[in-house]
């Protein structure tokens, strides 16, 4: 009984699906190497821009800001005064008086600093009122000494160069 074995080629299908595939593979590999690349530029220039900023930066007339601070600390402590129960939210105005104070002083915006930022900045006294604040403002039962607070912040803001 006669046998006839046909022989096929290795590859009877087409080559343009993995030819395809593959060119899609590298295009969006480039698509992806090209977005790190431009937003590695995008962040140098943003460094930059605030460099610049530090640079333009003029400082105030600190008596007049001075004044300015420690009436707005004045007026959290009355509203302590009436609401001995507001410890947090005392806390938390005091926070944000003190950062937006030392950012208008110095330029530096501190204002989006963590604690370690700051602590890493030489503005010792401002890293150690902001330590001081944290637990009072994040702990889940808020207690803390808020009149001590006060005048601690006070001296910091009235003796600030």
């Amino acid at each position: 009984m006669p046998t006839t074995v046909d022989v096929q080629k290795m590859f009877k299908y087409s080559a343009w699906p993995i030819a395809l595939t593959a060119a899609a593979l590298a295009l969006v590999t480039l698509i992806l190497i090209a977005m790190i690349i431009f937003r590695i530029i995008r962040n140098k220039k943003a460094g930059r821009k605030n460099t610049i900023k530090a640079i333009l930066w003029e400082k105030p007339d600190m008596q007049k800001l001075k004044q300015e601070y420690l009436a707005r600390l004045h007026h959290i402590e009355m509203e302590f005064d009436s609401d001995k129960t507001r410890i947090r939210p005392s806390y938390e105005k005091m926070s944000v008086l003190i950062r937006d104070f030392a950012y208008k002083a110095t330029g530096i915006e501190v204002t989006k600093y963590s604690l370690s930022e700051i602590k890493k900045t030489e503005l010792v006294d401002l890293a150690d009122l902001i330590e001081e604040y944290y637990e009072p403002e994040f702990d889940k039962i808020s207690a803390g000494d808020v009149k001590n607070s006060i005048e601690k912040t006070r001296g910091v803001i009235s003796r600030w160069n």
